[in-house]
């Protein structure tokens, strides 16, 4: 059974996406901590109901070779759109404007999304295990 034709699951898992570049995201600011000059980056919010809404099924292209898609291969920021880090306090005299609470704070925030997200891939996963007969054990 293919789950992504699901688009319930298929909503979590771009979210489940989503959070996992946003993650790489804060972590590059948190790297850059000390890089002179450098602007926090964050990724922009993308709702819920926006990614079931684009989870819909329809057509869409596949590549038979990894060249095909300008993109593919490369990191996953061409998928979602980066803006620059919202409530940046002030500059280091070297001009770097990473606060490193704030982006600990969405870290963390970014975690506890994911655990609450994969959980609801789970149990989703489980309901569907027992509506075919199969059990919703493991």
């Amino acid at each position: 059974m293919d789950l992504d034709r699901i688009s319930l699951l298929k909503a979590i898992t771009r979210r489940m996406d989503w959070l996992g570049e946003r993650q790489r995201v804060l972590a590059e600011n948190i790297a850059n901590a000390d890089t002179p000059g450098y602007k926090p980056k964050d990724l922009k919010q993308v709702g819920f109901s926006e990614l079931v809404r684009n989870s819909q099924l329809g057509m869409a292209a596949s590549a038979t070779q990894p060249g095909h898609f300008r993109g593919l291969g490369t990191r996953g920021s061409d998928t979602w759109k980066t803006e620059r880090g919202k409530g940046t306090y002030e500059a280091s005299p070297n001009g770097n404007e990473v606060n490193l609470e704030q982006q600990m704070m969405n870290v963390a925030e970014t975690q506890a999304d994911h655990s609450l997200i994969t959980n609801l891939y789970r149990k989703q996963v489980t309901m569907l295990r027992k509506a075919i007969g199969t059990g919703g054990q493991r």
